[in-house]
């Protein structure tokens, strides 16, 4: 209780809120306080563009995506917390093909697939194992350096619908696989008003047996081979430092590497193409499945979590809107992606104390 006043008689005497006043949209160490809920809402819309060719037709994909995304954390213990992840998808993908006419190309056909519904579903738990400011205190922190550090694990179900064997870019709302992933989250807190966190992230998909299309030269489909996919390993870290300005605004920048192995698929199939006898083999689609890239991003955030523990706002929200980039591409990741995102981020108390209306108010001034 006289650390708690101490810290509200802090917030009271600078007026302004410091340091993680304001969260954003992006990830971070912080858990939820025991017995509150953070809901995050966020749409997010993607366009790109995608190509493949060989000797007789080119194909160009552009693809639209918008994915609608709910995350639920409980605060369920001191330091621990567990998480649902629920996206809908819907996208829509028009692909023009193209026939090479000597020099030049002809348009053959513009073809439009889309598709809307339930994404991979995920649950999870985080852990703070140095938890670092609690919520009254990160609020208004003093100058100086503080560190919190967390880990979280996990598991993806195959919920949403995978891309059929013939959707050369993809029209799906899943992967069709479940996995594994485990995460790091480390902030660190710069004197009043700068904070940056580094996350890391590690996914461990399962095998799956499907049906896959074997192409001549990457566009022209020759058959499908039902083929046993053993999906290459996913990886990827961020940086996101945020600059917070006073109680109810923040600045963001990120910047995010992924890494996607090549799966493995294993299957032949015997077949006859033009009169001529022909073994179709999955594995030539090893070197396909796999690229790297790189991320910049950047968000504005306005929050009234702050002024809410102060007991200054009825009610704990941030809105976030957030603009990426692609800076480099390889492989399957998309050359040209941009991603605009909205987020809506809500704190709800269910049960105990650790998040209440005006909680850094101390009692002499209420």
């Amino acid at each position: 209780m006289h650390r708690r006043a101490l810290l509200a008689a802090v917030v009271l005497a600078t007026g302004t809120a410091h340091a993680q006043a304001v969260l954003g949209p992006a990830e971070d160490a912080t858990v939820a306080p025991v017995g509150a809920a953070r809901f995050k809402f966020a749409n997010s819309w993607q366009h790109f563009t995608g190509s493949a060719s060989d000797s007789a037709y080119e194909a160009i994909g552009y693809s639209q995506l918008r994915y609608t995304t709910l995350w639920m954390e409980l605060g369920v213990m001191r330091g621990i917390s567990a998480t649902l992840i629920a996206p809908e998808v819907g996208n829509l993908i028009t692909t023009s093909w193209y026939s090479h006419q000597g020099d030049t190309l002809r348009l053959d056909s513009v073809v439009n697939r889309s598709h809307n519904g339930l994404g991979d579903l995920e649950i999870g738990a985080k852990w703070a194992f140095l938890r670092g400011p609690g919520e009254a205190e990160r609020i208004a922190l003093p100058g100086g350096v503080r560190v919190r550090s967390a880990v979280s694990a996990y598991y993806r179900f195959a919920t949403g619908t995978p891309p059929t064997p013939d959707d050369l870019f993809g029209v799906a709302t899943g992967s069709g696989r479940t996995a594994i992933t485990a995460a790091w989250q480390g902030d660190l807190m710069i004197g009043r008003a700068f904070w940056i966190t580094a996350a890391a992230h590690y996914q461990w998909p399962s095998t799956i047996t499907r049906d896959v299309m074997v192409r001549g030269d990457s566009v022209t489909p020759l058959g499908t081979v039902t083929a046993t996919q053993s999906a290459g390993n996913v990886w990827s870290f961020e940086a996101t430092p945020r600059v917070v300005l006073g109680r109810y605004f923040a600045l963001g920048a990120q910047y995010s590497y992924l890494r996607r192995e090549a799966s493995h698929f294993t299957g032949t199939r015997d077949t006859t193409i033009g009169g001529n006898p022909v073994t179709l083999d999955a594995s030539s689609l090893d070197s396909l499945s796999q690229g790297t890239g790189q991320f910049l991003s950047g968000t504005f955030t306005y929050s009234t979590v702050a002024a809410y523990l102060q007991g200054k706002a009825g009610f704990p929200i941030e809105i976030s809107y957030q603009y990426a980039g692609t800076l480099s591409a390889t492989g399957v990741i998309p050359r040209q992606l941009a991603t605009n995102t909205v987020t809506i981020r809500l704190w709800a108390r269910l049960f105990g104390a650790d998040f209440t209306k005006g909680m850094a108010v101390p009692p002499s001034a209420r």
